[in-house]
């Protein structure tokens, strides 16, 4: 299990694109995703779930990733997260 502090850099938060990029990222894995915002665990297993957690722009959420390929997905969600999921600001 790996745990890691993300920063939401684009100004609208997981809105529905970047949401859905961010399941389709999750989906190529094996391993299993906790997002912790605002005290809140949600364990992501769908875009309802993901949406719900309501991560706002310009915040701090913290990503748990477990599983065989844990290490290559947090990476893959580190550098989605910190391209702002290629939305200009």
């Amino acid at each position: 299990m790996i745990r890691e502090n993300i920063r939401v850099v684009n100004s609208t938060g997981l809105h529905a694109r970047p949401a859905a990029i961010l399941m389709k990222t999750i989906k190529k894995h094996e391993a299993s995703v906790t997002l912790i915002n605002n005290g809140k665990e949600t364990v992501i297993k769908g875009m309802m779930g993901l949406l719900g957690a309501g991560v706002k722009g310009h915040s701090n959420i913290e990503i748990i990733c477990e599983g065989s390929d844990e290490n290559n997905l947090m990476s893959e969600i580190r550098d989605l997260f910190s391209k702002g999921f290629g939305e200009k600001e």
